[in-house]
């Protein structure tokens, strides 16, 4: 199992056996701190509880102290450590101590008893599986997982719908049958003698109020220095550091705090394309200029693009469609030639109200109390025929729809609607109940509380900003055996912008309160950048340099062992080649299916 996962770690492996139970533990590890020092499984002093972690504790040196002060001591200067100190003392409740980006066992001997937990965001993955002896295997990949059960597992049906209608997999659900994903925010413990799970949550975001008393500039000035603080903290590690950029707000905030920090000049580092118009190197490349930043580009061509994505595709442990993999993977693997952790913008989006559906959604729901269900379906149909392009949008805004289904039309791409015609023997059987939705009502109707762009920001945080965007990261960089940090994602900053009505955060175009933190940082003050993000020329991949690699996922598995129609599939790969329309949203998950299939 260690070995499936080298890239996650490849300075070091360890692996300890518990000789009373038979349980097992092994890490892979990329030296960040304590280089000499850190080789996991560490263990307490009598040998009684023993620790992996992957990941960061981000505050284990105050943690440290705070036990030493309590008798502990320590042979290492690893945050690793501080968990088998932490857990002597508190037990499983040591998780609400932690601030960092984790997934860690603890094995306790005496007890016969194993704990497992997940950061409050999911930055880092862990999975799980009961085996038919009533054991437990655990990892941090599938394909680790895989290697270590001793027998093949089969594909979800019902979890590559979910993937092929949203780009990845939700939840709890993974792509395989009987496998689970531990939920962030979540702890699991297990029993040798009961051989039984008990899997709960230990952390919530809190309660957003309908109000609140404090000015934009009050509320900007305590989320930057939060936000500073938490930027420090990612800094920290025993190996260069540097940045990414993607010429938006969320990387030039992060870079800019980050360049005040730092001895000597900060490193930054952003990906352009030799095709298409949606590259960012110009607007990181003022940014890294205001900073003074050590900065680099790297240019993804299209002559390389194929090789690259099948690579990285059959790669994953998990398909993942956020075409912005690629482009993320490109960039750190520039990256990984001068450093070994990168700090990123993640996170923003989700916390801050920074996505402009967040916006359309609220003029969605004041058409929908405004105008009779009637009156807004006629004049919806009536002005998808006569207004073309953008302003078309406005059809969508006033079209009578439950939350739930307004969401899944404005983020799928029409990916459910061509269900039927794509999905092959294998896949039919799915469109009988439609899971996806039922997963998004379920989420919404626990998590809205402060009107539906709450709720909706609730729904990303529970499963897009996890599922996707950080799924996303931590594959991309973890492939080339880079560490990525989120300073966004601090307890502190999101408690904070829960605390802020929704309204006040769409203020201005959203993200009201970053907006306001940028101006005032010298580096930033002139500029008011627009959302941006290591978006991906994917229409023109698709119509050249990827024709080929669309052709070899129509000829394999995903089409000969019945999952996708094959007829269909080419109707749209013809269309959209010839131009004739835009199938990139359909076609690009269609793609990463079918080279990860082929690489089983």
């Amino acid at each position: 199992m260690a070995g499936a996962m080298v890239h996650r770690g490849p300075d070091d492996q360890g692996l300890c056996v518990d000789p009373h139970s038979g349980l097992s533990l092994s890490a892979r590890r990329l030296s960040v701190i304590d280089l000499d020092r850190g080789h996991q499984p560490l263990h307490s002093e009598d040998g009684a509880v023993w620790a992996v972690l992957n990941g960061e504790i981000y505050n284990h040196a105050s943690l440290r102290s705070q036990l030493e002060r309590k008798g502990h001591r320590f042979a290492s200067a690893t945050d690793t450590e501080v968990l088998v100190h932490l857990y002597e003392e508190y037990g499983v409740e040591l998780v609400h101590a932690l601030e960092g980006m984790y997934a860690f066992a603890v094995w306790d001997r005496r007890r016969r008893e194993l704990l497992l937990a997940r950061d409050r965001f999911g930055e880092k993955p862990l999975f799980y599986t009961q085996l038919g002896d009533g054991h437990l295997a655990f990892a941090s990949e599938l394909t680790a997982l895989r290697a270590g059960v001793g027998c093949a597992l089969e594909i979800d049906p019902g979890s590559l719908d979910a993937f092929f209608v949203l780009g990845c997999v939700p939840g709890e659900r993974t792509i395989f049958e009987g496998v689970r994903q531990l939920p962030p925010a979540s702890i699991l413990r297990w029993s040798m003698d009961v051989r039984e799970r008990d899997v709960r949550s230990y952390w919530t975001m809190p309660r957003r109020p309908a109000s609140r008393a404090d000015s934009v500039s009050d509320l900007a000035l305590e989320a930057g220095e939060l936000l500073a603080a938490s930027v420090r903290s990612r800094l920290a590690a025993d190996v260069p550091v540097g940045v990414f950029l993607s010429g938006g707000l969320d990387s030039a905030l992060v870079a800019a705090l980050a360049a005040q920090q730092v001895s000597g000049r900060l490193r930054t580092f952003t990906v352009d394309y030799d095709t298409g118009a949606v590259g960012e190197a110009r607007r990181a490349r003022a940014t890294a200029e205001q900073i003074g930043s050590d900065h680099s580009e790297v240019i993804l061509s299209s002559g390389e693009i194929s090789e690259r994505v099948g690579m990285v595709m059959r790669a994953l442990d998990q398909p993942n469609a956020d075409p912005a993999l690629i482009a993320l993977h490109a960039v750190a693997q520039e990256a990984r030639r001068t450093v070994t952790v990168a700090v990123g913008g993640e996170g923003a989006d989700e916390l801050f109200g920074g996505y402009p559906r967040y916006r359309w959604m609220r003029r969605a729901d004041r058409a929908a109390r405004l105008l009779p269900s009637g009156l807004a379906a006629a004049g919806a149909q009536v002005i998808a025929s006569a207004v073309p392009g953008r302003a078309g949008k406005l059809a969508e805004v006033i079209r009578p729809l439950s939350l739930a289904q307004r969401q899944l039309e404005w983020v799928t791409g029409g990916r459910r609607q061509a269900r039927e015609e794509l999905y092959g023997p294998r896949m039919q059987h799915t469109l009988a109940r439609d899971l996806v939705l039922e997963d998004v009502e379920g989420v919404l109707s626990a998590c809205g509380r402060d009107g539906p762009v709450d709720a909706l920001m609730a729904l990303d945080r529970a499963r897009y900003l996890p599922d996707d965007v950080l799924a996303k990261a931590d594959r991309a960089t973890m492939l080339v055996s880079l560490e990525m940090r989120t300073p966004y994602l601090s307890r502190e900053l999101a408690e904070l912008t829960a605390a802020i009505p929704t309204a006040t955060h769409l203020r201005g175009g959203g993200k009201a309160l970053l907006r306001q933190v940028a101006r005032s940082l010298p580096a930033l003050s002139g500029a008011d950048r627009a959302k941006r993000a290591f978006a991906v020329p994917m229409a023109q991949w698709l119509r050249g340099p990827l024709l080929g690699a669309l052709q070899e996922a129509a000829d394999g598995p995903l089409v000969s062992d019945g999952w996708i129609d094959g007829a269909a599939l080419r109707r749209r790969m013809q269309a959209h080649a010839m131009g004739s329309s835009d199938q990139s949203a359909i076609l690009w998950p269609l793609l990463v299916m079918g080279l990860w299939m082929g690489a089983l």
